[in-house]
């Protein structure tokens, strides 16, 4: 979605890509300290992490956490696959 940094809490003129993923609460912290995450805008911040699709994130950390939240949000079917 798009929103302006001022609703995630930057001071920054602009609107921004973001995008919500669901992450291990204890991994949370070391992802929130780096540049391009912040906590959760509209989720509970204990479960989800949003990522700022700006260019400041890492594109590694961006598929590291698109797979966990993948796999964390996946229906039991196919868990089990």
């Amino acid at each position: 979605m798009v929103v302006p940094y001022r609703t995630i809490g930057i001071k920054k003129a602009g609107d921004v890509d973001i995008l919500n993923v669901k992450c291990e609460p204890i991994i949370m912290g070391s992802f929130r300290g780096k540049p391009g995450f912040c906590p959760a805008y509209h989720m509970n911040k204990d479960k989800w992490i949003t990522i700022l699709l700006d260019g400041s994130a890492e594109q590694e950390d961006i598929k590291t956490l698109l797979a966990m939240s993948y796999t964390m949000t996946a229906t039991k079917l196919r868990r089990k696959k």
